[in-house]
């Protein structure tokens, strides 16, 4: 602390600064001034704790100062000195807050005792005052602090066990009644629909927790609702005492998906728990979500914990591939995703269609569709390279939609691509502008096919059909066309025109080059070149 001595009797100061065992109190500062103009100046440039000032002084009073003090909400304490008692006096500096009135000739017991006061009076301000701070931030911050504390305990970074939670609790001055038992309530929403819908994912995120919030507990940003996307869907948890009325959370769920629809165009599913306990919270939010997980069939819907698991054998569906692939030879597009729609709706109503029977559809009808391209001599691991391909197949196995989606868009491209191949001149061209725009690299054959997504062997037959010549002579012939134009127009060395054209070593460009000119490099330069 800094204090501050204002006399204009010098003895005084020095007996008061030089007598006083300053840093008992705490004060590790003390300034001295003989009059108020001095004193203000002190005090603007480094603002003391305590001000031990004469009352009566000759250009101005103390009484002026602790006016002014005050006027600038300067936080200073206050202890007068003065000759003689004076009511007035006394009564003026309680009214300004002055922490003590002592009268001269100095006693340094009394004044000892008036630091002592003003230290005290600093300290408990102080107090106040973190008190104040810890109270605002608490009132601003405690549903963000009891939020944290829920993710916490449905995330496992507290340990699930009632001595650990209870420490937790007592260490965020949060009041959870530990012995209550809870609902969890999970709805979710799959991120392929709001992808679909152009939405941003921060953006969607956020209107579906305030909507789930509204609805659930009345108000926006409840502390009992946690949002988090997992596998790139979206999820709002709520944590619901058990003492409530479970027609009133169906009631509830039924009106969100009713407005998910309605405000969001997106399927919201929602999945009730059981009672839990608040050590098995974490424990039950897996559960759901791997209900969630395998739900395939009743999205869009209020779930009960448990009633969603009576399905048939597990993985005893094979998908009539005999069928999908007289469908594909026959290559109507649009029977074929009807076909395979109609079977997931006959399974959907006959309780069959679970997450292993779902995983199972989808790589038979792919297993169909790449023995379609096989047949067709096309390369279907590099024809489903493309984004979309893999994104549209990651996303399947989420929800009928998704599987409709994806078998819709590799249906719709195999059938296209064969019939874009069968018109060879198209292929063709497609690998022929490959091999004018890539003749300087070191390409092959298998480069050229991969990049129209058939076999080396297919491509080669339909390319010698269609051009009369093999396709790496048409690769030599286009290095040879640009070796030509170097050697006319620019004044490039043989061996960086060889390179410069695809060749890596002169002795091959000069065979080739003479093979199909008739003539060398050299000659020809000499001869063509302006």
């Amino acid at each position: 602390m800094r204090c501050l001595l204002v006399d204009d009797d010098l003895t005084t100061l020095n007996v008061i600064r030089d007598f006083v065992n300053w840093k008992l109190y705490g004060i590790n500062a003390v300034d001295t001034a003989c009059n108020i103009s001095q004193a203000k100046m002190l005090i603007g440039e480094n603002l003391p704790d305590i001000i031990i000032c004469d009352i009566e002084m000759p250009k101005g009073s103390g009484l002026d100062l602790i006016k002014w003090v005050r006027e600038k909400k300067y936080k200073c304490q206050f202890i007068f000195l003065t000759c003689h008692e004076s009511f007035e006096f006394a009564s003026t500096a309680i009214d300004f807050d002055a922490v003590a009135y002592v009268t001269k000739p100095f006693d340094s017991r009394k004044v000892e005792n008036a630091i002592l006061k003003a230290a005290e009076r600093i300290a408990m301000e102080k107090r106040l005052d973190e008190y104040s701070r810890y109270s605002k931030f608490w009132m601003d911050n405690s549903a963000l602090i009891e939020q944290g504390f829920w993710r916490d305990i449905l995330f496992y970074n507290i340990f699930p066990q009632l001595n650990h939670i209870e420490r937790e609790l007592s260490r965020r001055h949060l009041s959870v009644n530990t012995k209550e038992r809870f609902y969890l309530l999970l709805i979710t929403i799959n991120g392929s629909q709001a992808e679909e819908l152009s939405w941003d994912s921060g953006v969607f995120s956020f209107a579906f927790s305030n909507l789930a919030s509204e609805v659930i507990f009345g108000e926006p940003y409840h502390s009992r609702l946690l949002n988090y996307t997992r596998n790139d869907n979206f999820c709002n948890i709520a944590i619901l005492s058990a003492m409530t009325d479970l027609t009133i959370i169906k009631d509830k769920c039924m009106s969100l998906i009713s407005l998910c629809r309605e405000h969001l165009q997106c399927e919201a599913s929602c999945y009730i728990s059981k009672q839990v306990e608040i050590e098995g919270l974490a424990g039950t939010r897996e559960e759901l979500e791997q209900t969630d997980k395998e739900n395939i069939a009743k999205r869009g819907r209020v779930i009960f914990q448990g009633e969603n698991q009576e399905h048939g054998i597990k993985g005893s569906y094979t998908l009539n591939e005999s069928l999908f692939n007289q469908l594909f030879l026959e290559r109507d597009k649009l029977k074929i995703v009807n076909t395979l729609k109609a079977e997931l709706e006959r399974l959907t109503r006959e309780n069959r269609l679970d997450s292993i029977t779902f995983h199972c559809i989808q790589h038979d009808f792919m297993q169909v569709v790449y023995s379609f391209l096989y047949k067709n001599e096309v390369q279907a691991h590099i024809l489903f390279l493309d984004q979309t391909s893999q994104k549209l197949f990651k996303n399947a196995e989420n929800s009928l939609f998704d599987m409709m989606k994806w078998a819709a868009y590799i249906t719709n491209k195999a059938i296209d691509y064969i019939t874009e191949t069968q018109q060879s001149e198209s292929v063709v061209e497609k690998a022929k502008r490959f091999i004018q725009l890539n003749y300087a690299r070191d390409i092959s054959n298998q480069d050229v096919a991969d990049h129209v997504f058939l076999t080396p062997g297919y491509l080669a037959k339909i390319f010698k059909a269609e051009t009369g010549q093999y396709i790496n002579n048409y690769i030599n012939e286009c290095r040879i066309k640009a070796a030509k134009e170097l050697l006319m127009r620019s004044d490039e060395n043989i061996s960086e025109i060889a390179l410069k054209s695809g060749f890596d070593n002169v002795s091959y460009f000069s065979t080739v080059f003479k093979k199909v000119t008739g003539i060398s490099p050299y000659v020809f330069r000499k001869e063509y070149r302006p």
